[in-house]
């Protein structure tokens, strides 16, 4: 692992991450509807321009929160111009995590971890970190692409997920994505 090259996906190539087809692929409210109930506190971490922060914001409603978070300011930057003067401008928290640390000590429901956790270099402290702010009962939903991520690096990942102290309870189903959800026992 630590002579695999990771790295992140960049600012430059944002605007693909909000096209059209992807709502289609990863329709947020089919894909996540099922985890999300109003009033929550949800983790998106990794989260980009927004894709799924947008869509969060809205399942968890008026009483809920989301923690929008992301290495990169740029990320940040793209989010805060798609949601400036909306209704669900104030549902959205920006973080921007360091190098390696997410840096939150809010506690959380339920945590996104889409496309990301293949570009964590030290995932054994990200899935420690992870679990330090998640609620009891809280759930981690991990998905993985299919080119980025072998079967034997997902596995390796949840492995280290376990060891955290974090338990398996669903393998979603997901076309070519590799996807899991964890929680905190």
């Amino acid at each position: 692992m630590a002579a695999e090259k990771k790295h992140v996906c960049p600012v430059a190539i944002a605007g693909s991450l909000d096209l059209g087809i992807r709502r289609w692929l990863h329709d947020p409210r089919k894909m996540l509807g099922p985890y999300i109930t109003e009033g929550m506190t949800v983790l998106d971490v990794g989260c980009g321009p927004g894709f799924f922060s947008v869509a969060l914001a809205r399942m968890v409603g008026p009483s809920g929160r989301v923690i929008a978070a992301d290495l990169q300011a740029g990320m940040l930057q793209k989010l805060r111009h798609k949601i400036e003067g909306s209704e669900i401008q104030e549902r959205i928290t920006l973080h921007q995590c360091a190098k390696n640390r997410l840096g939150l000590s809010a506690e959380v429901d339920f945590i996104l971890a889409f496309y990301m956790v293949h570009e964590i270099p030290d995932q054994e402290g990200f899935f420690a970190e992870l679990k330090s702010i998640l609620k009891p009962g809280g759930r981690i939903f991990i998905v993985e692409p299919p080119l980025h991520t072998s079967r034997k690096a997902f596995e390796s990942s949840i492995q280290k997920a376990r060891d955290a102290g974090l338990v398996e309870v669903e393998r979603p189903r997901r076309f070519l994505d590799k996807a899991v959800i964890l929680q905190k026992a």
